[in-house]
């Protein structure tokens, strides 16, 4: 990675020039000091704690992948595009440490809101950082045996490899009946379980 990045400052500075590539530079680190400030804002004020970390699944051999965190930064790219009601319950599926809930929150969405998550260890964590909010709860263990009759809207960064994802498709089919049902899949590699007739993409 360093002669990768070595090798883009070279180009850069011999396309546009060492004046022009130091202020890049200085935007660039101006916008990542910015998001950081934001992003621990919004964790500190939500969970009360720092959500910063990506982590290793200790649950590979269930279908999980590893724990990542949605970026704040792309939330309003993906949530802005879906119209949330106020009768929708908000299911995150594979929450980790919170930050979609957070982000929720944040906008003042009075709405139900559930977080699935497999760990248990990072699940009660995330339990106790929102034990105070009433409308947010958090379940501990596999999404596919746990998934919320009530949800409305289910999202998901790519928690689970294929065979776990069309567990969770089918499941979920099979609970909601005629019920109308949003899934939002970011990261989606394993979209290709949704493209059959219960589904408009």
């Amino acid at each position: 990675m360093g002669v990768g990045l070595v090798g883009r400052i070279r180009e850069r500075v011999q396309t546009t020039g060492i004046e022009n590539t130091l202020k890049y530079a200085g935007a660039v680190l101006a916008d990542q000091v910015n998001s950081f400030c934001q992003e621990t804002v919004l964790d500190l004020k939500y969970s009360g704690r720092v959500l910063y970390g990506n982590e290793k699944t200790r649950f590979k051999q269930l279908g999980a992948n590893d724990v990542y965190h949605t970026d704040y930064s792309a939330m309003p790219l993906i949530f802005d595009y879906v119209a949330i009601k106020p009768q929708d319950v908000l299911v995150d599926v594979g929450c980790g440490k919170g930050r979609v809930i957070n982000y929720w929150l944040s906008r003042g969405y009075q709405n139900k809101m559930i977080g699935l998550e497999l760990d248990p260890a990072v699940a009660a964590q995330t339990v106790r950082q929102f034990a105070r909010r009433e409308q947010v709860r958090i379940i501990a263990g596999d999404a596919v045996d746990n998934m919320p009759s009530e949800g409305t809207i289910f999202y998901f960064y790519n928690p689970f490899e294929w065979d776990k994802v069309a567990q969770f498709e089918e499941r979920l089919v099979s609970m909601a009946g005629n019920k109308a049902v949003t899934v939002i899949y970011y990261n989606p590699k394993s979209l290709s379980v949704f493209a059959n007739r219960n589904w408009d993409m």
